[in-house]
């Protein structure tokens, strides 16, 4: 009986329900891969960043100590040398997962099972491929063109199977991959893990994912009523800082099915998410408007005062919100602080504080001022985030946590202990029930600073 099942005997033992907090699984990686960007930077078996030493071999692998080079050679030793014989190039992180998947299944793996209760399990060939999905997927059949490509220099044709297999493996490979995330919830590894993927997603989730280094656990984030997590639990399998038809399309397109959850059936779209500030000072509530500007067609009225909205204001509104979302497209994931602060002017008055377009800027600009160490103007954007962050994520998500313990720790550089202390306390709480107090980061980073100040409040 392996470390897993164990785990799973010991959480679900004559359980019929799940409280928030409690451990629903825990799950190893069938296989995984460092994102290659970060090959440099962190173990190659444990992704941790310290003492490292890179693999006499290949020299492009590196490793924190003995164990994990122990650990990791059963399968790098049948990978070494073709990654010596492919230098300079880099193995694509979609091709080195597949042929990790490969050398697993030639050795053994489509043995290996992976439990989510006492008594079902999944092995590799129980993943989905939507192979007829795939079939019809243009720009998946051309990437995995590609990649049959790069595979066949890297392994060698006859290493490889017939095109149809291959093509299922690929599938399981995009439908049933985790993006392995650290503490700050960064992409930094790709795995695929058997037991979990049979969880299905929602865009109200009733569980989360975390990971303490390669391993993954799923914490129930609300009470569930019924323990069987192939029926009643939930994760969301993707970002949910995104309109009903954004997440719909992306669920669509990557995972082929049509989202039917609760917040895509009954959420209206208009209600924070595309927003404007009522213009009247003694009023100010969110004034729901169009995605777009071309489907505004009668006049806009305020739900709460009833006041109606001049033609000049909702243009304005439209004007910003194009100007913010053209922003956003040019900056993607890196904010630049003075774009910013330009958008952020032009929404003042304008966007209400939990319109999604000015939450987005919000983080952005938040980030940005951390990274330029101007902790006062981050502190500011940070308390700004809170609301947004609670409309969008809910009020518990590691998002969330994540973000109460960095204000903890600007406030203690900018404000007082007091005030950081408030913050500590409701990243505490957060990050209890979604990483557990036995995960490294509530060890490392939650539980010293608690012991430290909470003895003073």
């Amino acid at each position: 009986m392996d470390n897993t099942l164990n785990d799973i005997l010991s959480m679900d033992k004559g359980r019929k329900s799940f409280k928030a907090g409690d451990t629903i699984l825990v799950d190893k990686p069938f296989v995984h891969a460092l994102k290659s960007t970060f090959k440099n930077e962190k173990c190659d078996q444990c992704y941790s960043e310290n003492n490292l030493s890179r693999c006499s071999g290949c020299q492009y692998v590196l490793y924190c100590n003995r164990t994990c080079q122990k650990v990791a050679w059963k399968e790098h030793k049948r990978e070494c040398s073709r990654m010596k014989k492919i230098q300079p190039k880099t193995l694509p992180d979609a091709a080195r997962i597949i042929s990790k998947i490969l050398i697993s299944l030639k050795n053994g793996g489509n043995m290996q099972k992976s439990y989510y209760t006492t008594t079902r399990y999944r092995t590799f060939k129980d993943l989905m491929s939507h192979y007829p999905d795939l079939k019809k997927d243009e720009k998946r059949l051309e990437h995995f063109t590609s990649l049959f490509e790069v595979l066949k220099e890297y392994m060698g044709e006859s290493n490889l199977p017939n095109t149809v297999e291959l093509l299922g493996i690929y599938g399981r490979m995009c439908i049933n991959a985790f993006n392995i995330l650290d503490d700050n919830l960064n992409t930094i590894g790709t795995g695929i893990y058997l037991g979990a993927s049979v969880l299905n997603h929602s865009c109200v989730p009733n569980a989360t994912a975390t990971f303490d280094g390669t391993t993954l656990r799923i914490k129930a984030v609300t009470d569930i009523e019924n323990s069987d997590p192939e029926l009643h639990v939930y994760i969301s399998y993707l970002e949910l800082m995104q309109t009903n038809d954004e997440r719909r399309r992306e669920l669509q397109n990557n995972y082929y099915f049509l989202c039917e959850c609760k917040r895509c059936l009954t959420e209206d779209e208009h209600t924070f998410i595309s927003s404007m500030t009522c213009s009247n000072v003694k009023c100010q509530a969110p004034v729901p408007m169009k995605l777009k500007r071309d489907e505004v067609l009668n006049s806009v009225n305020c739900p709460e005062c009833l006041e109606i909205v001049s033609e000049t204001k909702v243009k304005e509104f439209y004007d910003v919100t194009e100007y913010t979302e053209f922003q956003l497209l040019k900056m993607k994931d890196i904010g630049y602080l003075d774009v910013c602060k330009m958008c952020l002017k032009k929404q003042n008055s304008v966007f209400h504080s939990s319109n999604i377009n000015h939450v987005k800027i919000l983080d952005l600009a938040f980030e940005s001022a951390i990274k330029m160490e101007l902790w006062a103007e981050s502190l500011k954007y940070g308390i700004s985030l809170i609301e947004g962050y609670k409309s969008y994520y809910g009020e518990y998500h590691p998002s969330l946590g994540i973000l109460y313990m960095k204000l903890f720790k600007l406030s203690s550089i900018v404000e007082n202990a007091e005030t950081a202390v408030k913050y500590l306390k409701k990243g505490s709480s957060i990050l209890k029930v979604t990483h557990g107090e036995d995960h490294s980061l509530y060890r490392n980073e939650v539980i010293p600073y608690c012991n430290e100040l909470f003895k003073y409040f």
